[in-house]
């Protein structure tokens, strides 16, 4: 607070002769501050303590001196808990002054306690599938709604066409918890856990930018759900993580590539059910051929028709997509800390991605291999895929 001459300042709110320009510009304060500073000063005898409590620091000081004067004890005892450490010095002193001269004198207003800061809402987390045989994928995305609940987004997304569905709902706190939970529970063959809320939403974007490409229409709302999210950072090549090993042990993690049908996350994954359908029609028409003698030559051909069909269905387009997938998976299973797996997936992929044969690559291979067991099926039946080999777990809104 500038210096003052508070006693002079006094005169002038006393004297009616003094202009209020006069005395803003000596204490510094705006002329209307000035202006009610001086009916105060003027009517202390019924001022109100709400009124000098908002006055400017030396307008604040002055009025003390009045009220002091006049003996008004309330008025003191208000501006002792002023913001201005000169207006509550100035009123303590003027308090012990009064209580010296037997006045009674409230106590001065205590600070009010600042109420206890909410506590920090917790992040809320998000979960994703890993990635299927057909390239898709569930993500739920969470975000608190303060006063309503908390807004859910489920999205399930294509690495070949972009973001196939989108529903976003809003419930109560307690609903999320258990939806959470049934999603973990529920998902669990298909790989379901937690992922980084960034990730989660550059997944997303990522897919949405697919659209475009793909000419697959965009889910209704989503461009504005995802605005609302704010930008996302570009997705990481999970390629780069998984560098070629070893020469040794790259070819022992790629013989072991087979094993990870085994695992449930990778055991429905098949090839395209149209192209089996087509296999499996070839291999009816060996079934009941005439033209093999035996039994022996029947399945010889059947084998042989098989592994052709494994090369057949292993275009560029179908090796750049499953080499994609694999790595996806390698990256999935890393994280949740099956690194032999996850090496041997990789392998896979720098295989695929190299242009090595498919029949060289078990995992792939298995992927028409395993659709047709030892006995022929039988004839026109198209091959039955594994149970659980239905859309993405999705929770309807």
């Amino acid at each position: 607070m500038p210096p003052f001459d508070a006693d002079r300042l006094l005169e002038m709110l006393r004297d009616p002769n003094v202009e209020s320009r006069e005395v803003a510009a000596a204490a510094g304060v705006p002329r209307e501050e000035a202006a009610r500073a001086s009916r105060l000063v003027l009517g202390i005898t019924k001022a109100k303590p709400e009124e000098v409590a908002t006055l400017p620091a030396p307008l604040a000081v002055v009025v003390c001196r009045s009220a002091l004067v006049a003996g008004r004890a309330d008025l003191v005892a208000t501006l002792a808990g002023h913001a201005g450490k000169e207006v509550a010095k100035e009123a303590k002193r003027a308090l012990h002054i009064l209580k010296s001269r037997g006045v009674a004198v409230p106590e001065p207003p205590r600070p009010a306690v600042p109420p206890p800061a909410a506590p920090a809402d917790l992040p809320l987390p998000v979960y994703a599938t890993a990635i299927d045989a057909h390239g898709e994928r569930a993500v739920w995305i969470p975000r608190s709604v303060p006063g309503k609940g908390v807004e859910v987004a489920q999205a399930v997304v294509s690495d070949e066409l972009g973001v196939l569905e989108l529903q976003v709902g809003v419930v109560g706190r307690k609903e999320w918890r258990a939806l959470a939970k049934g999603i973990v529970e529920k998902g669990a063959a298909m790989g379901v856990g937690e992922l980084d809320r960034g990730r989660a939403v550059a997944i997303v974007a990522a897919a949405r930018a697919r659209n475009d490409r793909s000419g697959h229409r965009v889910p209704e709302r989503a461009d504005l759900w995802l605005s609302q999210l704010g930008p996302a950072e570009p997705l990481p090549d999970p390629a780069a993580a998984f560098p070629p090993l070893p020469p040794e042990e790259e070819q022992d993690a790629l013989a072991s590539s087979g094993a990870l049908h085994e695992l449930p996350l990778l055991s429905t994954w098949l090839a395209d059910e149209e192209f089996l359908r087509q296999v499996a029609g070839k291999l009816d028409e060996i079934s009941v051929s005439p033209l093999y003698i035996d039994d022996q030559q029947r399945a010889t051909q059947m084998a042989h028709t098989v592994s052709d069909a494994v090369d057949r269905y292993f275009d560029d387009k179908q090796r750049a997509a499953l080499s994609a997938r694999l790595f996806s998976i390698a990256e999935h299973l890393q994280t949740r800390g099956d690194a032999s797996h996850a090496r041997s997936a990789a392998a896979a992929a720098r295989a695929l991605a190299a242009g090595a044969p498919a029949r060289s690559v078990p995992f792939a291979r298995l992927l028409v291999e395993k659709a047709f067991p030892s006995a022929p099926p039988p004839a026109g039946a198209p091959p039955e895929p594994p149970p659980g080999t239905g859309s993405p777990l999705i929770i309807a809104p």
